[in-house]
């Protein structure tokens, strides 16, 4: 994805940056840019680490089964993988676990 990237723009190292969009900001000096869009497929994923050979995965943890071919991909290559976790919500939102739950507060029951 593009967000954060600005945090590895002094990084002396080559990047493959996957996102939907061309990204802001400044970027690392060694890149390559890969505009898809997902979901992406487990073999997709394989074949792009058997073309890139990656040394390392950076991904965010955006939630939900997307990120699973990337990182099932990853581990089959042996390759490590570093979660960026998410910010924290801003004071005063509320956050309920499950669907019924968030529903369940909607509906005052």
């Amino acid at each position: 994805g593009r967000g954060g990237l600005a945090h590895f723009a002094a990084v002396d190292a080559a990047f493959w940056i996957r996102a939907v969009d061309p990204p802001d900001g400044p970027l690392p000096a060694r890149h390559e840019l890969l505009l898809d869009r997902g979901p992406f497929a487990l073999d997709g994923e394989r074949a792009l680490f058997e073309a890139v050979v990656p040394h390392v995965l950076v991904t965010k943890d955006s939630g939900g089964a997307a990120t699973a071919p990337k990182l099932t991909a990853a581990r089959e290559r042996g390759v490590p993988v570093l979660v960026v976790d998410r910010p924290p919500l801003p004071g005063g939102v509320a956050v309920e676990p499950t669907v019924d739950a968030a529903l369940a507060r909607l509906l005052g029951d």
